[in-house]
């Protein structure tokens, strides 16, 4: 399978003892090219949508498959933000405490950044409006723009912190080999070992990363239930038909 970093959210557990229902929440990677593993995958999860949440200038380059019967949305999570999570902006950083920087203030901007909550409302929007079959969410790394998504997504669901914290962390382990092919692509076109390192860095997810994202959503907005009330303008009957299509 040629589909990086795929998994669904399908089977956690929630504080209540519901779980995420199978065949509905899935999370990747670019959609890019893919080979017939990876369409056969999409097609026994009975995908019926697309939500890609990269930049103008990853869709042009690489944009995603027409698959049949799937329909697309393109939700630019970080069009306000100057820098974006393209790996092509940490190619000249040799620093990896500059890297870690960087990737700290993704996170800021996925949180705090108006074009970004614009993005994850447009998304609760999306989810919102699939009754029947499934939904893949997904980025470059299907890591940081699509982690954020997740989170938010299984916080909503009532799913536990622990949980999402190991799905989000899962992301390390589904990279791996991708991240290796892409390592050594960098390392024939000439870069140094530094830079190397630093990539090694923004290709991985860190714990610390996501606690950013949380502690700026309580520091800011007081808790998750303000930040769902207020940024992402989510009611409660909202967040009861969410519960509704994706729990059970």
């Amino acid at each position: 399978m040629n589909l990086a970093n795929f998994r669904q959210l399908g089977g956690i557990q929630t504080n209540t003892g519901k779980m995420v229902k199978k065949n509905r929440l899935l999370r990747s990677g670019e959609v890019y090219q893919l080979n017939k593993k990876s369409l056969d995958a999409l097609h026994e999860h009975e995908l019926v949508k697309i939500i890609d949440l990269r930049g103008e200038k990853e869709i042009t380059t690489r944009p995603d498959d027409q698959l049949n019967n799937v329909s697309y949305q393109w939700i630019d999570i970080m069009k306000d933000v100057h820098h974006d999570a393209s790996m092509e902006d940490l190619f000249d950083v040799a620093d990896i405490g500059a890297v870690d920087r960087h990737m700290i203030k993704i996170y800021e901007n996925l949180i705090l950044n108006d074009g970004a909550q614009e993005g994850y409302r447009k998304y609760f929007s999306e989810l919102l409006s699939i009754e029947k079959g499934s939904v893949l969410f997904h980025c470059f790394a299907g890591k940081d723009r699509t982690g954020v998504a997740a989170a938010l997504t299984l916080e909503l669901l009532d799913v536990p912190r622990e949980s999402i914290y190991v799905d989000y962390l899962e992301t390390n382990v589904q990279r791996q080999k991708p991240n290796e092919l892409f390592l050594a692509e960098a390392a024939a076109k000439g870069l140094s070992p530094e830079q190397l390192a630093g990539m090694k860095v923004a290709m991985e997810v860190k714990k610390e990363y996501l606690d950013r994202a949380y502690q700026l959503i309580d520091q800011h907005f007081g808790d998750i239930q303000s930040y769902t009330k207020d940024v992402l303008k989510l009611s409660k009957n909202d967040i009861q038909l969410l519960n509704h299509l994706y729990a059970e």
